[in-house]
């Protein structure tokens, strides 16, 4: 697995697409790893050895690379990615595992696809994503659009076939998500005529220019402090009261904000409280790194704890004390897992027990794509299944 990342990577192209100066920004910001992200890497790795030796996850030998997270379900995970891939190989096809991909050399930007498979006239890139917080997909996804680009760009001379096609699947096992693309070749080309600009204005960017804020800077490592960014929400936080009203809206008390005011707030809250947070990230980080002026670490509260848990609890049963909690199912996700290191399914197991309820109904904005809540016609479906 390729360690050299490139100045404007794939896997940051929605912000530099969006945001020309953020690779400039971020570069004076250390790129950290986490739990999660390393856990990816070695998925990562086992992917390419089984790959590349024709081994299943579950018979391949454990190595320093995974060993910290080498269990059953890790396995698992591997080895249903390692099927995708293998399910969209041919008697005619190649497969290139680990691929080094030149997307738009001139502005320095390539890649490394996990799996790229030549299939006549339809290339496929294969995209493993490990992680479980974010579910990932294929629409409006640039990522998959500059990996596509990059593999008809670096292996179209290999294919038996002028290539037409390029499928980018995304390959996400550990949320059960798997989601797919298909473009032609016509298609990636317009994409890429219509975006280079922005690559080239990205590539030529000083840190000084001017950033363009919203969503993209979920990721940015310059986010905690990058001015355009405090500007924008602290022009939220100053938010126009005097604002004019809607004038079929009913006269309010004058000391109060009117309701169309508070919905104004109420839509801007996510984004500004998001903000709030990256701030104080950022801010712990420094502190952790150097004194703060007008700052200063205090002690923790002092917490209780027992020091031999064993011992405690059978002295508290012979004073004839519980010490311990009910017994609590687990989660449905922890179930899961125990059933499938057992080869299990859950459903299979409980299957016939197990039911769903609504959640209590959650407030968003209009925007939102999900459909409205109908109270009424919630509760005629459930008059409805109480009837059967």
């Amino acid at each position: 697995m390729s360690e050299e990342h490139a100045r404007l990577s794939p896997s940051a192209g929605e912000r530099w697409l969006a945001c020309a100066v953020a690779p400039a920004r971020e570069a004076s910001f250390p790129d950290t790893t986490n739990a999660a992200s390393e856990e990816g890497t070695a998925a990562h790795k086992l992917s390419e050895l089984c790959l590349t030796n024709g081994l299943d996850a579950h018979f391949a030998p454990s190595k320093d690379d995974w060993v910290r997270w080498d269990n059953a379900v890790f396995r698992d995970h591997v080895q249903t990615y390692l099927d995708l891939v293998r399910s969209k190989l041919t008697d005619t096809s190649t497969l290139f595992v680990e691929q080094r991909l030149q997307i738009l050399p001139e502005f320095d930007i390539f890649g490394t696809a996990d799996a790229v498979i030549v299939d006549g006239h339809t290339l496929r890139v294969i995209d493993l994503k490990f992680g479980q917080g974010v579910l990932v997909d294929a629409d409006d996804n640039a990522q998959l659009s500059l990996y596509g680009w990059g593999a008809y760009n670096s292996l179209d001379w290999l294919a038996s076939e002028d290539i037409a096609y390029i499928e980018v699947t995304i390959c996400q096992p550990r949320r059960n998500n798997t989601v797919s693309k298909t473009f032609s070749a016509d298609e990636l080309k317009g994409w890429i005529k219509e975006n280079e600009p922005k690559a080239r204005k990205a590539f030529r960017a000083l840190a000084t220019d001017a950033a363009t804020p919203g969503a993209h800077c979920k990721w940015c490592r310059a986010k905690g402090v990058c001015k355009e960014r405090a500007e924008y929400n602290l022009a939220t936080a100053a938010f126009d009261f005097d604002m004019v009203p809607d004038p079929d809206c009913k006269p309010t008390d004058p000391t109060q904000i009117s309701e169309e005011q508070l919905v104004a707030i109420f839509k801007r809250l996510p984004m500004f409280e998001k903000w709030l947070k990256d701030v104080e990230g950022e801010v712990a980080r420094r502190a952790h790194e150097h004194p703060v002026a007008g700052l200063k670490w205090v002690a923790g509260k002092n917490m209780r704890y027992i020091t031999n848990p064993a011992e405690a609890a059978s002295m508290l049963e012979v004073a004839g004390i519980n010490p311990y909690a009910e017994r609590k199912m687990l989660g449905f996700g922890d179930l899961e897992k125990a059933a499938k290191a057992l080869g299990q399914k859950l459903n299979d197991l409980i299957g016939k027990y197990i039911d769903k309820r609504t959640s209590n109904p959650v407030l968003v904005s209009d925007e939102d794509p999900r459909p409205a809540y109908n109270a009424a016609a919630e509760d005629f479906k459930e008059e409805l299944s109480n009837s059967d």
